[in-house]
């Protein structure tokens, strides 16, 4: 990004004036992601790239596969089951969704099996161990430094997913910047707010989703 000349906002200021701007000192609520039960959150990091994530009421998209997984599991905390599962019954449990022109249930089997196979089964194996889980995570085709970021996020950890919306968020005040900036960036406003990194996302993304899908500002 362009280098700010003496007297002029930096990226940050500008960045935090249009928060401000557009969403206000009262940031939405993250809805929570699922900080003890790590198949549920792979589940979602994986599921949600290209997709709706769906409506929580009417159970739909990518909450609504969650949901139907951990309705057959009944608690979802042991990555042994999830790497275990017949992956033509995980699709048929959550959908046939594909990326990186594989289905997104067996990238999750795959996501599983590597994890256990690093010693990572729980949530709190995940979190204790989270370099070994970043370099595990990212092996596996079709895993990105995005959802691995919103992986972070699902159980618990500070982090913001650098998406399509939240990119474009921090585009319509400063035009040049990247995934690695709007990720920087996006962290410092949320400090200099005194607000978790996540719910800051969460309001941005909602915002920007709005005004690209349903035309509403």
């Amino acid at each position: 990004m362009g280098i700010i000349g003496r007297g002029e906002l930096s990226d940050i200021d500008r960045l935090h004036d249009h928060v401000v701007a557009v969403l206000g000192s009262e940031l939405t609520q993250w809805p929570g992601g699922w900080p003890d039960e790590i198949d549920a959150a792979v589940i979602d990091a994986v599921f949600s790239v290209r997709a709706r994530y769906g409506s929580r009421a009417r159970r739909t998209g990518v909450y609504g596969a969650v949901m139907r997984w951990r309705k057959e599991r009944d608690a979802a905390n042991d990555l042994s089951v999830l790497a275990s599962v017949d992956s033509d019954a995980l699709r048929r449990i959550t959908n046939n969704g594909k990326l990186a022109q594989r289905y997104k249930a067996d990238i999750v089997i795959e996501v599983a099996r590597a994890f256990v196979d690093a010693g990572i089964v729980s949530a709190d194996d995940f979190r204790n161990k989270e370099v070994l889980a970043r370099t595990t995570y990212l092996s596996v085709k079709g895993c990105g430094p995005v959802t691995w970021a919103y992986l972070r996020m699902l159980t618990g950890l500070e982090d913001v997913k650098t998406d399509t919306w939240l990119v474009r968020f921090v585009r319509d005040v400063l035009p040049d910047a990247s995934e690695d900036d709007t990720g920087r960036l996006m962290k410092e406003v949320a400090s200099r707010m005194g607000v978790d990194a996540h719910r800051l996302d969460h309001a941005a993304w909602a915002y920007r989703r709005t005004v690209d899908v349903e035309g509403k500002t």
